[in-house]
């Protein structure tokens, strides 16, 4: 006789039942890691949109912010102007400039 047409011996009943229970639990620990990663990859993916929504509405801030700054400067320039300062002394302080340039003396000895 060869080997193809020798009876083949049932398994017991006890070892189909353990592979039945082992196959179904296979199966639960699989769906149930599965289930897991997917939940960790939606909260990943949700809080990293968070996080762009907040650079775009902080890089947003920041623009206005530099506009604010940028006229700020342009106004303190303007108001420290050495013409604006002497026409706001004629003006309001009634002070005229002097007539001829201030002369300025050194004390040589004590050098």
């Amino acid at each position: 006789m060869s080997e193809e047409s020798a009876p083949q011996t049932p398994e017991p009943v006890v070892i189909v039942q353990q592979r039945n229970l082992l196959n179904r639990w296979s199966i639960f620990v699989l769906l149930f890691v599965s289930a897991g990663f997917t939940i960790l990859y939606v909260s990943n993916v949700i809080s990293v949109r968070k996080l762009l929504e907040r650079k775009q509405m902080l890089e947003r801030s920041m623009d206005s912010l530099k506009t604010v700054n940028k006229t700020l400067e342009t106004e303190t320039y303007r108001l420290q102007s050495a013409d604006r300062i002497t026409r706001l002394a004629q003006e309001r302080l009634h002070l005229m400039p002097p007539p001829k340039a201030p002369v300025v003396l050194e004390d040589k000895s004590s050098k």
